[in-house]
């Protein structure tokens, strides 16, 4: 994964400037993102070949694309481990 977002526009314009410079990749859908009103899945960009990868985040560097980090509430990670267990 190169790229996500909740904005799916966003997304698509990641998706169509990788594709544009020969990057193959795909959308797919990611984490559900809690306290949203309708809790729509974020979007990811994928890129199809693991050579392209280092384009691609040149690409995301040159277009000024920013890096994201998912929250985490390391709390209710555990909480949902204890759960599966």
């Amino acid at each position: 994964m190169v790229f996500f977002s909740t904005d799916r526009l966003e997304v698509q314009r990641v998706s169509l400037a990788l594709m544009a410079a020969s990057i193959l990749c795909e959308v797919r859908n990611g984490l559900a993102v809690k306290g949203t009103f309708q809790s729509l899945p974020e979007a990811e960009v994928w890129i199809k070949k693991d050579e392209d990868l280092n384009r691609a985040f040149m690409l995301c560097v040159e277009h000024s694309i920013r890096f994201a980090k998912r929250e985490t509430n390391i709390s209710e990670d555990f909480d949902d481990l204890a759960v599966a267990a």
